[in-house]
This record gives structure tokens, C-alpha cells and sequence, in this order.
């Protein structure tokens, strides 16, 4: 009997969650739900830090269900189908993910020079480390960490190597960048994943984290918020709960900013789309963060 078949109603584990899964704190009774079964998804409020965690512990064997057809399931279980069916890992989406990875690489400062050694910690096509060998094409090791799949050996346009997530998580070798893009709040053992990085990123390294902020946004929109996607985000931190986060095990922020207004193509038009992404850019009131830490 799979683990699904315990419950058929959900893919999100039955064992409570009992503290906040980014900063340790309490859970209050505040509560956000969304998607519909066996997507059905809550979230709860952390009253020390302000980050939302999920309300059921994951399990790995539900969530491997999930993500074994995830184009299937991402697609079922999306608040916004039309937006979040997983296209963005597609062919055709490759210059729109370049263009993000430039953009962001310029708004955290990341410093990228000859002889780094880099890791994509779970994002196996690749494109992350294309753009950093065209911005800095003398770096050393450029790692893809990742589970293995089928399309794993399409993506590496540039002979990255290639670990998988266990294997770096149990490694003792030093790396000089970390970039977790669109990747931590989907981490299931957040301590192992920063336990790592405080032992594995030299002095002065850097770790890049761009992951949903938790703020303003999702107290007003709730459910509408679109970083309360069901099954699949673990936890949202607030600013406070990332920087806290990180200082316990060595690092400090040295740049913080944020962006994306919650403002989808498809609902809110032109010209105002721009103008409210871009005063939710300037004001950093955005629902995205990207901060760039280095290893004290």
C-alpha cells in the first residue's frame, strides 16, 4: 500500500506540523487554504517570524507521487492553470529564464570570477550556470544538484557536472556559490540543506536565494496569493525568517530586495501590470525576494 492510500484525500502527509518550519517558532491559528482534493493545501501563520509553514508534514513518498508526473498533477493542482503548468521549464521559455537569471545575477550583485567553483542546488536544466559561463566564462566546476530524471542529460548544454541532492548533502568539499533559485521553499529538510551550506561554502562564499516572501501580500489576497501553491511549497518565509535562518549557521545578507506584484498578465492589463510591478520592485514590496548571503 502506497502512502496516498492512507489517505486518499490529500498528498500532504497526516502528521501535524507543530512549530515553524523556518524559524523553529509557534504556529498560530491563522490559516490559509487552497487548491481542492487530493490537492487540497493549508498553510499557518508563524507568530514569532511571520513565515507561513505547511500544515501536514510532507511525506517524501507523497510528494514523489506528485512530482513523478508532475506536468499532470502540477496542472490539476495549479490555483492558476494558465500560468503555472510547469512551462517555464520548456525549450520555448529558455530566453524568458536566461533573461530572469541576468536580471537577477545584476539586482543581488552576485560576484561571479575566474576559477569559482558553482553549484545550481535543484534546478537540473542547467540554464542558471549557462548564463554565469557567459558572464564569467573562466569558472572553474559548474555542478548541477539534483535528483535524477530522464531529461537530466538534455539540459547540460555547457558539460556541467551533474550530483545528486544526497550525495552533495553528505559531501565535504568547498564550493565558492550556491544559488537556490525558485528551490528552498521546496526543501523538505531545511536544517540538513543549511547545516550543508555552513560547512560546505568557503569563507566569504556566496548563497543566492530568491523564494517567495511572505508579507503584506499574503495577509490581503489569502488564498489568491499565488505563492500558496498547493502540495508543492513547504514553507514562505518572511524577510525576518530567512535573515534569522541563515545567521544561525554562519551567514549575513549583504543585499535584499524583492519583486512581482501579483499582478498576472491575464487579469491585470497593461499599463498598470508594469506600473504595479515596478512600484512593488522600487518599493521592495514584492512577492518574490532574492537575497545574497556571504559565509562569515
Amino acid at each position: 500500500m502506497n502512502d496516498l492510500a492512507k489517505n486518499p484525500d490529500t498528498f500532504c502527509g497526516d502528521e501535524p506540523t507543530t512549530s515553524c518550519r523556518v524559524c523553529g517558532g509557534t504556529l498560530t491559528e491563522t490559516q490559509v487554504t487552497s487548491g481542492k482534493p487530493p490537492y487540497r493545501t493549508s498553510w499557518r501563520l508563524c507568530a514569532m517570524c511571520e513565515s507561513w509553514s505547511i500544515e501536514r508534514k510532507p511525506e517524501i513518498d507523497r510528494l514523489n507521487i506528485f512530482y513523478r508526473d508532475y506536468a499532470l498533477h502540477n496542472r490539476k493542482a495549479a490555483v492558476n492553470p494558465g500560468n503555472n503548468d510547469g512551462r517555464r521549464y520548456t525549450e520555448a521559455w529558455r530566453l524568458v529564464r536566461e533573461h530572469e537569471y541576468q536580471l537577477g545575477i545584476k539586482d543581488c550583485g552576485l560576484e561571479l570570477k575566474a576559477g569559482q567553483k558553482i553549484v545550481d542546488f535543484g534546478a537540473y536544466d542547467g540554464i542558471f550556470l549557462d548564463v554565469c559561463r557567459e558572464l564569467e566564462p573562466d569558472l572553474a566546476h559548474t555542478t548541477i544538484v539534483d535528483y535524477p530524471r530522464e531529461e537530466v542529460d538534455s539540459g547540460l548544454t555547457l558539460e556541467h557536472r551533474f550530483q545528486t541532492i544526497d550525495d552533495w548533502l553528505e559531501g565535504s568539499s568547498t564550493v565558492d556559490v550556491v544559488a537556490l533559485w525558485d528551490v528552498y521553499e521546496h526543501v523538505t529538510d531545511l536544517d540538513t540543506l543549511l547545516q550543508a551550506l555552513s560547512r560546505r561554502v568557503i569563507k566569504g562564499g556566496q548563497v543566492v536565494v530568491q523564494t517567495p516572501r511572505a508579507h503584506q501580500h499574503a495577509h490581503i489576497l489569502q488564498e489568491r496569493w499565488h505563492h500558496f501553491l498547493p502540495v508543492q511549497h513547504l514553507q514562505l518565509p518572511s524577510r525576518a525568517g530567512l535573515l534569522q535562518q541563515f545567521e544561525k549557521v554562519g551567514f549575513r545578507m549583504v543585499t535584499a530586495g524583492s519583486f512581482g506584484a501579483n499582478a498576472p498578465a491575464d487579469i491585470i492589463p497593461e499599463p498598470y501590470k508594469k506600473l504595479f510591478d515596478t512600484l512593488a520592485k522600487q518599493g521592495d514590496l514584492g512577492s518574490t525576494q532574492l537575497i545574497r548571503f556571504v559565509q562569515s
